[in-house]
């Protein structure tokens, strides 16, 4: 009895590491050992939960695995991870039988699980391998597996679309969309466990992947419609309606763009004037800080006589041609977008002197070019 107990307090530190980032260091043969520790339980469970005497003295062993980690009695960093890490109901009896399920789940949830660990344990959780539907009443467990399934479905998605996907560039929109309902969906997954989960997943996509593909995503999740979510049909004259999933992590995503300058610079920077527009025209509060964002570097321009052109934007900012096509873009959406564009190059006119003439002010010639572009197009 007392080896099972090790073997008890040995598993709770196994499913610990497999929600830190230390399961970076696992390969096949660290998850499938793993799998089958669990597995192990489930049967130690299967066996004794009808027999009180041993019963008792496996859930006194639990116990007291519960108030080690509390007290720190022991290795203080090995208490304290099992105690935040280890799920609540594998502190218990019941929770042997579920085991497996829970260590998987912790895997799944983990993004440092990747290459060869992660496709075991895929291989582990495919359709005919899962084990009969538990019976009814036991809502808790019918839940976790269908979590589990859920989470399994979209990692080997992701898996997929890393082989499939090409540069940004030359990106299949049907991918950058299955992309983007993919971040979505996980975004909304992470807001229901924690409120401070999806900021904390979108910081650490933005540290990992590179910029111009995670903005192409990103900008696909924005332009999203709420109400088309997972092919769901819900009222075309409220896309609000609380079943829809999507709202919410859309509202996420772009509160997150809206409180971190770099990222919000670097998608000005580096996307589409066509597509920053469209961006900006499904956002209001994306417009106004885009525009925020191109006044800025706006104002960072010299006009240099030699060459007869502004110049000067620098690393952080744009070259004149850019920033000019930002501008002409946005002045040639629909309102009311076009009108509050326009807004801004008459009031920074204005501000540095309404001059007319060409070279002493960026806005006026910035203005000039557009309306000469614009009559141009109306001429011919």
């Amino acid at each position: 009895m007392e080896l099972l107990l090790e073997q008890l307090e040995l598993f709770a530190e196994v499913v610990a590491v497999s929600r830190s980032r230390h399961v970076d260091s696992w390969g096949r043969v660290a998850v499938r050992r793993a799998l089958r520790w669990a597995r192990y339980l489930r049967h130690v469970h299967g066996r004794f939960r009808h027999r009180g005497p041993v019963r008792a003295v496996l859930e006194e062993g639990l116990r007291r695995l519960r108030l080690r980690s509390q007290s720190g009695v022991g290795d203080a960093a090995h208490a304290g991870r099992c105690q935040e890490l280890v799920p609540g109901p594998l502190r218990s009896f019941a929770g042997l039988g579920r085991g497996d399920e829970l260590l998987a789940l912790g895997l799944l949830e983990n993004a440092a699980l990747r290459g060869p660990a992660l496709h075991e344990l895929l291989r582990h959780l495919r359709p005919e391998r899962v084990e009969p539907a538990p019976e009814a009443g036991d809502e808790d467990e019918a839940g976790l597996q269908d979590r589990l399934a859920g989470l399994a479905r979209r990692r080997a998605a992701s898996q997929l679309l890393l082989l499939l996907s090409p540069g940004p560039a030359q990106a299949d929109p049907a991918l950058r969309s299955t992309e983007a309902q993919l971040l979505l969906r996980r975004l909304h997954d992470e807001a229901e466990a924690d409120p401070g989960a999806a900021a904390r997943l979108l910081d650490r996509l933005w540290a990992q992947l590179p910029r111009p593909r995670w903005l192409n995503v990103l900008a696909t999740a924005l332009l999203l419609r709420p109400d088309r979510a997972e092919g769901e049909n819900h009222d075309e004259e409220d896309p609000g309606t609380p079943a829809d999933p999507r709202q919410g992590a859309i509202a996420s995503l772009l509160a997150w763009l809206l409180a971190r300058p770099a990222a919000l610079a670097d998608l000005c920077r580096l996307l589409p004037s066509s597509l920053i527009a469209s961006l900006a025209g499904r956002h209001s509060a994306l417009a106004e800080a885009c525009l925020g964002v191109l006044m800025n570097w706006g104002s960072r321009l010299h006009f240099n006589p030699v060459r007869g052109a502004w110049v000067g934007a620098g690393l952080e900012g744009l070259p004149w041609e850019e920033l000019r096509d930002r501008f002409r873009c946005l002045c040639q959406a629909p309102a009311p977008l076009r009108d509050q564009a326009r807004s801004v190059l008459d009031t920074c006119k204005a501000r540095d002197g309404g001059f007319e003439a060409p070279g002493l002010s960026v806005w006026t010639d910035l203005l000039r070019d557009i309306e000469g572009r614009s009559m141009l197009r109306v001429l011919f």
